[in-house]
């Protein structure tokens, strides 16, 4: 299968492939279609229909493919109740398809709306993940808010703009979100490719807690280690149209590491 770049796979078609791939080595999948930032109706309908496209084909796979959706690809930018309309038919048709369903959280404008719209879904009866970023001050609050909805959490540190840009100091905020989920015995997604994080989680133990997560392109190695040793482990898997402004975010996140004398876990 021959892949645009490292970090996306170029069709629906061969994410499921990869998913399939992925599921015999005991890692799950998380697919996002490729599609960020519609800035009219035209654009937004057609990320809807590419999302409920591969709802639909994730939920015939069954190798427990979730699906992620971004907002901003879907209306959040110019007409809310558009937003809402979309995401609620997306979430009821992942629900009615068995495919469990998860929300991004994009740059810091949107945390407030996005959060908003995944503790309603919650209110309408189904599971529902959110991405969590500890980069943000707000995120304690949003946390407990999600706890007491039933909302699961993709714990991740933000690779937009958050409050802060400390390197260690995200980490520690890393660290007290994951004690918080871990102590109120609530399972949870770790998304970090962090060696020091990673490390410190699996000397935490909690395999019945902890969801590991990493993206495509990264981690290959520790990925299928981890499967081995009874972790669970998922990947985030985006597919279509290479997105500029995604591999933007992965190539600035590299170099940060580089910057910083650091490097992903392996």
């Amino acid at each position: 299968m021959e892949e645009d770049n490292r970090w996306s796979v170029p069709d629906l078609a061969g994410a499921l492939q990869w998913c399939g791939q992925r599921s015999r080595q005991h890692i799950r999948c998380t697919l996002a279609v490729t599609a960020e930032y519609a800035k009219n109706p035209e654009e937004s309908y057609h990320a809807l229909v590419s999302h409920l496209t591969g709802i639909r084909a994730a939920g015939e796979q069954s190798d427990g493919i979730s699906f992620s959706v971004k907002p901003s690809a879907i209306a959040i930018l110019f007409d809310h109740g558009e937003y809402i309309r979309n995401l609620s038919l997306l979430f009821h048709e992942a629900l009615d398809r068995g495919v469990p369903f998860e929300i991004d959280m994009e740059g810091r404008p949107l945390v407030g709306d996005t959060l908003r719209s995944a503790l309603t879904l919650a209110g309408e009866g189904g599971p529902v993940t959110i991405a969590l970023q500890a980069y943000l001050n707000r995120t304690s609050n949003d946390l407990a808010a999600c706890m007491d909805a039933g909302v699961s959490v993709r714990l991740v540190k933000g690779a937009y703009h958050g409050d802060t840009g400390d390197f260690i100091a995200i980490q520690e905020r890393f660290r007290t979100l994951a004690e918080t989920l871990i102590s109120a015995g609530a399972p949870f997604c770790a998304a970090t490719h962090d060696p020091v994080l990673v490390d410190w989680l699996k000397e935490k133990g909690h395999k019945d807690l902890i969801e590991f997560s990493f993206l495509k392109g990264l981690a290959d190695r520790t990925k299928t280690e981890m499967a081995a040793e009874g972790w669970r482990v998922a990947e985030y898997v985006p597919y279509g149209p290479a997105d500029p402004a995604y591999i933007l975010r992965r190539e600035r996140y590299m170099a940060t590491l580089e910057h910083l004398g650091r490097s992903p876990v392996p």
